[in-house]
């Protein structure tokens, strides 16, 4: 969308601004531009190497949110995702406790912090709640297609991965007819309930399944949740904060 390559473009423009007034007071310290370029590279290598080896558990209640953080979220090389399961833990809280030693930091959605920290009261591990939003342009392709005229169904895994896209739908404002779900796998079922919906929206985990059903006549949006701006951030830096601890980071 526009909006996303006007804010990819002020970005840039911002990172290039820090890098032309870095190379202005090295040029103004007598650094030759080739033993500046050197410094610059050593540095990059050193942080790359501090944000390698780090096992990260996410820790949510529905499999789309499971899916899409473990795949979908890019935190550079060597940083391991483990997606847990509210549920794996209820039930098999033993096999949970062996899997979170080798965990570095725990990452969990506000919603859930409370009770992903009385699971962990006698481990060391930090938990960070993190906040997740609609990305911007799964909003933007549903606003744009939608009307008080158009009816909206979702294809999704579970119930209430349903009930939270409903809610981001309404929550923004969208005008739809009707709004229908499905969590159903049997093609059968899927084929009847893509039969009159106007707008189909699937879970990440479900698109590829959708698509070989679909008219190509009937708009598909794939409908994601990615960590907000603040929450990457802080995220980012508990990375940061277990490479310089040399490890996990400690609950404080």
């Amino acid at each position: 969308s526009k909006f996303t390559k006007s804010k990819t473009n002020n970005n840039l423009s911002k990172i290039e601004e820090i890098i032309d007034v870095t190379i202005n007071e090295a040029l103004e310290l007598n650094f030759e531009l080739e033993e500046f370029k050197k410094i610059v590279n050593k540095r990059i290598e050193e942080k790359e190497k501090l944000l390698k080896n780090i096992n990260i558990a996410f820790i949510e209640c529905n499999h789309e949110q499971l899916y899409f953080f473990s795949k979908g979220i890019e935190l550079g090389t060597g940083i391991s995702i483990i997606p847990i399961l509210i549920d794996e833990i209820y039930k098999e809280p033993d096999i949970f406790r062996e899997r979170i030693r080798s965990i570095d930091l725990v990452v969990t959605t506000f919603f859930h912090y409370d009770e992903v920290k009385k699971f962990l009261v006698d481990q060391k591990q930090r938990v960070l709640a993190i906040a997740l939003d609609p990305l911007m342009e799964t909003m933007v392709n549903i606003a744009h297609l939608s009307s008080k005229n158009k009816s909206i169904g979702l294809v999704c895994i579970t119930d209430k991965f349903a009930q939270r896209v409903f809610q981001s739908i309404k929550q923004a404002g969208i005008k739809f007819s009707s709004f229908k779900f499905t969590i159903s796998h049997d093609k059968d079922e899927v084929n009847k309930f893509l039969i009159d919906t106007d707008i189909v929206i699937t879970s990440p985990g479900r698109k590829k399944e959708v698509e070989k059903l679909i008219s190509p006549r009937i708009p598909l949006i794939e409908f994601v949740y990615i960590p907000d701006k603040g929450s990457m951030s802080m995220l980012k830096l508990a990375i940061l904060d277990i490479k310089r601890e040399g490890g996990i980071l400690e609950n404080i």
